[in-house]
């Protein structure tokens, strides 16, 4: 149970945190730090590995289909859910001292835990459809945290991108999910047979997608631009989501699933230079910045770029030196991020032109900075040097070009470390009239820890190999007897450690001019304006491709969904034909009740005025709870009634919004069209539904009338069935049926007329875009960006807040040329 608890408790204090945060404000943080109390208890299993067996614990999930809720605690992941612990707890204290008192720190804290909760089932999950949820739901809590204030318009667009490019990868996971399982013939990992899944053709796909997936969380060129606009999220996310916790996703993902591609040349072949070219243009842009926390997002890409080449090497010496620099980076890059919230926290900025000589009024944080940017840098006796020379030596050995690259990139790295130290150096400056105050001992305590782990590794390297020895039977790098040590005497990886000071020195030195370098060759474009211009480009083609095939009018978009989904239905169904036979009993009764049914349906579409097509649809609603009578179910026969009524009733209501029937003429054609698509989804839906009633499993109402009285205690199967067989299967209905009521509400308070009378059949008569092409022209595109732009539906690198949406009458009016109202 150690496995499951630690996954799901933090989604049970997160329900307590949104709760208690109302009335506890800013201490519901030590709540959720005790949410992380479970992962941080996996330590004693840890302690244990790679000697102990892992640990497994296995949930029944959907048995028909062969899956189960899976958690393997195997070193590697038990090593990565402990440190989402000790960093989800530090962030949580962290937060109680550096948030506003005006924060929600209800919702705060409720998406911490969540977040945190989904990271530890991903980074525990054997089963590959539940790690793809599990990966999805962490796409989904980040966009929360980083959009947290979303009154911001950075916020809301750094939320954005970075769930657009997560659920880019997150879709590659999911087919790469269905490969590897169909392949490999099992869906969790531990089982998957790796001999069938390497001779499959679906082999190389599903590899591919894994990286795509991988390069898009991970932050790999050229997805890398989601990370630094995620940036505007509190300090305390940033910590924790974008220094140890969801940027490593993907480089977790390598790491597991190189143990089934790593036998591909691709693999290595497309990772390595990937990552290496990530690391140096990552440390390249982060030298450019003026804000602190810009600048350590730009080195976390630069990091993960690292870390990506080591485990894309896919050989023990890799897998055991990445293993061995994430936990210093972990351990760094989270105590940097949090003295960058000290610094904004006391000063009111993040700009480096604006700060200096703090060391003055912050000697603590100074100490604490220090210590962790030497680690960084790959300066001894810290915790970064080890691992770095361990980085070098595994690139020597596979080719000195990937050792000049890890040269200069580090090189780089040593220069934007001293950047970021800069604010402590020189005579006091920074913004504010008065001098800032220190920061408290409650703000500084999480940081501590974070620089004892980069010091502790580094001093006694001994206590970093044993963590990383954990996870060497889960990583396969057993075979690896290296040692960590401060000093292995005069090696190549000590000489280029020479070379890359020098480097680093020379860069710093030369600075200004380096600058002005940069600046000369920065480009007309970037991953940010290719974003943007896609954005933009698929904005004005959706528009222009809707207005053209589906209008604006709702029939016409009924039209063409009901022919799309007939058209998906008749693939299915030849593709996959089902024997069906007609076994009716067709009595009188039931004949009267289809005879009423079809009058209802004929009378809709011959009524002349909305009442009595209104009035005409209730019989086909009241038909269908006779039928349910007929077929002796009351309780379905009730609740079709108090929905009719409910439908009925709306109808009504919503009668003022709509224009007549006859302000929406429709000719001959329109009507042959419209029957025939009509009487084809009906006959389509009948024959979908008699085609999948031989069900794949045997029929689950025997079990109801078997075990109502003895598993429900109730005599009514139909009772107990909804009670308890069915109880939050019943309980989502109500939920939603509570939100369509709340939705329904919302549109009958804030709604308008629609229009009527000469303007209606203008707009449905004359469309413009009957002549438009089916891609826009150049012209057409123009017209219509500035239509979304005005409207607010295309956002730009620095996005206005949207005005109210105008829909697409005015984006209609104006390409035909003619005003009017909107």
């Amino acid at each position: 149970m150690s496995l499951t608890l630690a996954v799901l408790f933090p989604f049970l204090m997160a329900a307590i945190v949104a709760w208690a945060g109302l009335h506890l404000g800013r201490r519901a943080g030590y709540l959720a730090a005790l949410g992380f109390l479970p992962a941080l208890l996996l330590a004693v299993p840890l302690s244990g590995m790679p000697a102990a067996e892992p640990l497994y614990e296995r949930w029944p999930w959907v048995p028909t289909l062969g899956l189960d809720l899976a958690f393997r605690g195997d070193g590697f992941s038990l090593l990565f859910a402990v440190l989402i612990g000790v960093i989800g707890t530090l962030a949580s204290l962290y937060s109680v001292s550096y948030l506003s008192s005006k924060e929600r720190f209800a919702r705060f804290y409720a998406y911490l835990l969540l977040f945190g909760g989904s990271m530890l089932g991903l980074v525990l999950s054997d089963n590959l459809i539940a790690l793809f949820g599990f990966w999805e739901m962490t796409s989904i809590t980040s966009f929360l945290l980083i959009g947290l204030w979303h009154a911001r318009a950075a916020a809301r667009d750094g939320a954005i991108k970075a769930f657009l490019v997560s659920a880019m990868g997150g879709l590659g996971l999911l087919a790469a999910a269905a490969l590897i399982g169909a392949a490999g013939g099992s869906y969790n990992l531990s089982e998957i047979d790796l001999a069938a899944l390497q001779a499959s053709p679906l082999f190389v796909p599903a590899m591919l997608l894994t990286l795509l997936a991988a390069f898009t969380k991970s932050a790999q060129l050229p997805f890398h631009l989601w990370l630094p606009t995620a940036m505007e999220a509190p300090t305390p996310v940033s910590a924790f989501l974008h220094s140890a916790t969801m940027v490593k996703a993907g480089v977790f993902l390598v790491a597991k699933f190189g143990l089934l591609f790593a036998g591909h040349p691709l693999w290595s072949a497309i990772i390595v230079p990937l990552g290496l070219a990530t690391m140096t243009w990552g440390s390249y842009l982060a030298l450019r910045q003026t804000d602190l926390k810009a600048l350590l997002a730009f080195s976390t890409i630069s990091q993960l770029g690292l870390l990506m080449s080591l485990y894309g090497l896919a050989d023990p010496e890799g897998r055991f030196s990445a293993t061995t620099h994430l936990l210093n980076h972990a351990a760094f890059k989270a105590a940097l991020f949090f003295v960058v919230g000290i610094i904004d926290h006391e000063t009111g900025t993040r700009e480096i032109p604006k700060l200096s000589g703090l060391r003055r009024v912050f000697p603590v944080t100074f100490v604490l900075a220090l210590l962790a940017a030497l680690s960084m840098a790959g300066i001894p006796p810290l915790g970064g040097f080890v691992s770095k020379e361990l980085f070098y030596e595994a690139m020597l050995h596979h080719g000195v070009p990937f050792l000049l690259v890890a040269v200069v990139g580090s090189a780089l790295t040593l220069a934007y470390t001293v950047r970021f130290m800069s604010v402590f150096s020189g005579r006091l400056e920074h913004p504010g009239d008065q001098r800032p105050e220190r920061p408290t001992d409650a703000i500084l305590a999480p940081i501590i820890p974070l620089v004892g782990a980069a010091v502790l590794f580094g001093v006694w390297p001994a206590s970093a190999e044993r963590l990383t020895r954990t996870a060497e039977n889960a990583l396969q790098f057993s075979e690896h007897g290296a040692h960590l040590s401060l000093w292995h005497g005069i090696t190549p990886a000590l000489i280029a450690t020479l070379v890359t000071w020098a480097i680093g020195a020379f860069v710093w030195w030369r600075r200004d001019e380096f600058a002005a370098m940069q600046r000369r060759l920065t480009p007309g474009w970037n991953a940010n304006t290719a974003y943007y211009g896609l954005r933009e480009w698929l904005d004005i083609t959706a528009t222009a491709v809707i207005l053209r095939t589906q209008g604006l009018a709702l029939p016409s978009q009924l039209r063409f969904s009901l022919i799309a989904a007939g058209l998906i239905v008749a693939f299915v169904l030849l593709r996959a034909p089902q024997p069906f036979a007609l076994d009716f009993d067709f009595s009188l009764s039931l004949l009267l009740i289809v005879t009423l049914l079809i009058a209802g349906a004929v009378g809709v579409l011959l009524a002349r005025n909305r009442l009595t097509a209104v009035l005409l649809m209730g019989l086909t609603g009241f038909g269908t709870a006779a039928a349910f009578l007929a077929f002796r179910a009351p309780d379905l026969a009730l609740t079709q009634m108090v929905i009719e009524t409910v439908t009925v009733i709306l109808f009504l209501l919503a009668f003022r919004y709509l224009p007549g029937v006859r302000d929406l003429p429709r000719t001959r054609a329109q009507y042959v069209t419209d029957l025939t698509i009509a009487a084809a989804a009906g006959l389509g839906t009948m024959v979908f539904v008699l085609a999948s009633q031989p069900s794949l499993a045997d029929k689950i109402s025997p079990y109801h009338l078997a075990y109502s009285y003895k598993g429900g205690g109730g005599n009514n199967v139909v009772n107990v069935t909804l009670v308890d067989f069915r109880g939050f299967d019943t309980l989502g209905e109500i939920i939603v049926v509570g939100m369509v009521s709340l939705a329904v509400l919302a549109l009958v308070r804030v709604g308008k007329r629609g229009q009527t009378g000469s303007n209606s059949q203008q707009a449905e008569a004359a469309d413009p875009t009957s002549n438009m092409a089916l891609i826009p022209t150049r012209q057409e595109r123009e017209r219509i960006r500035q239509l979304l732009i005005e409207q607010g539906t295309l956002s730009s690198p620095e996005p206005q807040t949207p005005p109210r949406q105008r829909g697409f009458s005015r984006i209609r009016q104006n390409l035909s040329g003619n005003g009017g109202p909107e």
